[in-house]
């Protein structure tokens, strides 16, 4: 029965296998397999591995000589799985393994012998599981493990130290997670500790401890107590009384964290008095809701302190003390780093006082001071006292809304971080006290403030030692001119990313050592020539670009040659494009294809220049059929605005004759005869040949007579029909009818026999729209005399026109 469930077992084992070969991702000799809802260790994994992550899955056991192959590998992680069971030989052949993670599963038991192969192995995590440690047979597994140096494993209530443990000689991390609420650290706990040389603690949930519990640890150097959100009551009176024990000791490390209580607690005498009798080089008081610190405690503390060197207390509940701890801290004698980091200063609605912030006197040995995350208020200018050995500061996640202040005293700054100000109003010379600085952190800090700041470009030019410039999220949509057109002759990192840059910034010519630019998530489409041209002029500097919402399009065809052709852009893999066409490709994709592109570029210029000229053909074309068919209109404007151009005047007046009589020359003596019989009707007639003015155009005076006449007597004959100036005079004749509304003042006299047909088109057009008079050439028709005929003539001149308007040659305007 057992050899068909392990046969069961092994089938499932190669399945899985086979369904997870490709997902692992494998780079160099180190193996991932994480979040792949494994059941079952695959088969397939490298066996040159010498790191193989299985955490995060589904595995439910693992089987024996699982990892047999595997003789490189020195780190296997098998925790946040589901393992109930782990057979005896499973680690079997992992004679080179150094660490094992089996934390946070389900096992109940380690088997006996499971680690007597891993004679290398030296940092253990068995906590998290439902491990018992009640009976001494079941520590046998990892008492022989005489090389484990770390373990970590979790206790419950009335836990006792394994005397197997006693044997691990070279144990010198311990880190221990409490089962329950109802734990209670005391020194029975541990009493076989003793000969083991613990050097650091960590306690993870601290329900109580008693005072003497430390005293089984004499080669203690380093605690980490995290007491526990979820407690009974809060235990840090007890924790304060259990450091008796080390009083004259020498200590390296005391971490106290994670105790929330709502009423908080007041660091005071009565805890503090425990640490000033230790030799003592870090303190961290974090996450503890400290609501207030004793003056007087924190004044004694300070003077006793003097093995001190890092003293942290951050995300803390004070009340009202912001600046008044820093009038004390002058008197720790060594302390080089202070950090006072997300200690809220609760005032009742009311912002922290702006005082605080002129003076400050550091201990003469600072190194590092980090205030960050606890003002809301105005920069000002602040002055450091003592501040010569400083070369770290931070006033990271201070809401300074103005920030117009400046610094003083500490010239030996080399990292400054501003992150997270709320800078509305910026002073040009805020930087000008760190001659010296070589890292500024302004993330999130300056776009307002440059926006709102003449000379924004000189902000940075106190600073030329810089190496390492952030202005990432800052929204700026262009870097300020001359930002970064100093002489930074160190300067190697900087970056832009996340803001709404769309060209490329300006550097000084000396700025050679640069070596990497992050312009990842801004608004950049392309590089012109110009921002080509200045990234190759800053040598071998390394460029990022992922994020930004390139073009790819024949616009853009000379920056995807310089990509295609660079290798300064690192992250060209990564980079994304919008074609023409509006989808989204990856750039390695179109510059492997980029011939292609540019043919298909080539082509569109070529079809482009093809439509533009077949449009100009085609619009001078229709513009040529269009002045043809329309000559003589454009003609009369030319010529009316001629006229206007030599300052004609209309006014309103009888007309100067009664008809201008057009015709043809070869007629000239029958339209004399004519003349002459309608002027002794007593008509005033205007004919070229007696009243066009000399020096004038043809054209000019005709249309002169047009205006001058209320009538226009047309005298057609064979001649009159083949003359050019005739159908011109018609033609003239019809715009001004048109234009003036005169419609009815062309009278048209027809002398030859002539046909309807032969007429050009403006006179049949007046063919049948008006009644013509026949000169009499055919006796047999009735009433074909000239008497009728000049009664006739008669009659068409006296019809009045109702409008009658006259040029005036020369007439002011």
């Amino acid at each position: 029965m057992k050899c068909l469930i392990l046969y069961i077992l092994m089938a499932v084992h190669e399945g899985q296998c086979y369904s997870t070969k490709t997902k692992c991702n494998v780079q160099n000799k180190m193996v991932d397999c994480r979040h792949l809802t494994m059941t079952i260790v695959p088969s397939n994994l490298p066996v040159y591995a010498t790191s193989i992550n299985l955490s995060r899955n589904s595995i439910q056991i693992v089987l024996g000589f699982t990892f047999q192959y595997f003789k490189n590998l020195t780190e296997l992680d098998l925790s946040s799985n589901l393992i109930q069971s782990i057979n005896k030989n499973a680690f079997h052949g992992l004679h080179s393994l150094q660490s094992l993670h089996l934390d946070h599963n389900f096992l109940q038991v380690l088997p006996i012998g499971m680690f007597e192969n891993l004679i290398c192995l030296q940092h253990l995590w068995i906590d998290h599981n439902k491990l018992q440690y009640n009976q001494d047979e079941q520590m046998t597994a990892t008492s022989k493990m005489s090389s484990l140096r770390s373990l970590y494993f979790e206790i419950y209530p009335d836990f006792k130290f394994p005397s197997k443990w006693s044997t691990l000689s070279n144990l010198t991390h311990l880190e221990i997670f409490a089962r329950s609420a109802k734990v209670k650290f005391n020194k029975e706990m541990f009493t076989h500790i003793k000969k083991i040389p613990i050097t650091f603690l960590h306690l993870e949930k601290v329900p109580s401890i008693s005072e003497d519990f430390f005293e089984h640890f004499p080669k203690l150097d380093s605690i980490s107590l995290w007491l526990g959100n979820d407690l009974p009551t809060n235990p840090i009176d007890q924790v304060f009384k259990s450091f008796g024990v080390f009083k004259s000791r020498n200590m390296t490390n005391i971490e106290i964290a994670y105790s929330r209580f709502d009423n908080g607690f007041i660091l005071n005498w009565n805890r503090l008095q425990y640490l000033c009798s230790i030799c003592l080089k870090r303190l961290t008081l974090h996450h503890l809701y400290i609501k207030e610190i004793s003056l007087y405690a924190m004044q004694v503390f300070s003077v006793r302190s003097t093995c001190l060197e890092y003293l942290e207390i951050s995300k803390n509940l004070l009340l009202d003390q912001g600046g008044s701890l820093f009038t004390i801290v002058q008197n720790f004698e060594n302390l080089k780093v202070l950090k006072s980091i997300g200690n809220k200063h609760h005032s009742r609605g009311k912002r922290s006082q702006a005082s605080i912030l002129f003076s400050l006197i550091l201990p003469q040995t600072l190194e590092e001071l980090y205030i960050e995350d606890n003002i809301d208020d105005d920069l000002v200018d602040i002055k450091f006292m003592n501040g010569h050995n400083l070369r770290v500061l931070s006033f990271k996640n201070c809401k300074f809304l103005s920030c117009e202040g400046s610094f003083s005293g500490v010239i030996n700054v080399e990292y400054f971080d501003m992150s997270g100000w709320s800078c509305e109003k910026l002073s040009i010379d805020l930087l000008y006290g760190f001659p010296n600085l070589q890292t500024l952190k302004a993330s999130g800090s300056l776009g307002k403030g440059f926006a709102n700041i003449a000379r924004a470009g000189s902000f940075l030019s106190k600073n030329l030692k810089l190496q390492d410039i952030n202005l990432s999220s800052n929204r700026i949509n262009s870097i300020p001119n001359g930002l970064f057109l100093h002489p930074f002759e160190q300067l190697s990192s900087v970056n832009m990313s996340y803001n709404n840059l769309t060209i490329f910034p300006k550097f000084h010519a000396s700025i050679q050592a640069l070596k990497k630019i992050d312009m990842t998530f801004n608004g950049i489409t392309h590089f012109n020539d110009e921002d080509i041209e200045q990234i190759e002029n800053l040598g071998g500097v390394g460029i990022l670009l992922r994020g930004n919402p390139f073009q790819c399009s024949c616009k853009t065809l000379q920056f995807l040659k310089w990509l295609s052709e660079t290798n300064q852009v690192q992250d060209i893999l990564h980079l994304t494009c919008v074609t023409d066409k509006a989808s989204r490709r990856f750039m390695s994709e179109v510059i492997s294809n980029l011939k292609t592109f540019e043919i298909s570029c080539k082509t569109k210029i070529w079809l482009a220049f093809a439509i533009f000229i077949t449009s100009i053909v085609i619009i001078a074309t229709i513009t040529t059929v269009i002045i043809f068919r329309y000559k003589y209109a454009l003609e009369y404007f030319l010529l009316r605005f001629k006229m206007k151009m030599k300052k004609y005047k209309e006014f309103r007046q009888e007309y100067t004759y009664d008809a201008f009589i057009s015709y043809s020359h070869t007629d000239s003596e029958w339209v004399k005869d004519f003349h002459d019989n309608l002027k002794s009707m007593g008509f005033e007639l205007c004919l070229d040949a007696k009243d066009f003015i000399a020096g004038y155009g043809i054209a000019e005076n005709m249309v002169n007579a047009i205006d001058s006449s209320r009538k226009v007597i047309f005298v057609i004959t064979d001649n009159f029909l083949k003359s050019t100036w005739g159908s011109y005079e018609m033609e003239m004749t019809r715009m001004h009818a048109f234009q003036k509304g005169r419609e009815d003042m062309v009278i048209v006299v027809v002398r030859d026999n002539i046909k309807v047909t032969d007429m050009p088109e403006t006179m049949k057009n007046k063919w049948f729209k008006i009644t013509c008079i026949q000169w009499p050439n055919n006796d047999n028709l009735p009433y074909n005399t000239e008497e009728i005929f000049y009664e006739k003539m008669k009659m068409s001149l006296k019809i009045k026109e109702e409008t009658t308007l006259l040029y005036s040659r020369n007439s002011a305007v």
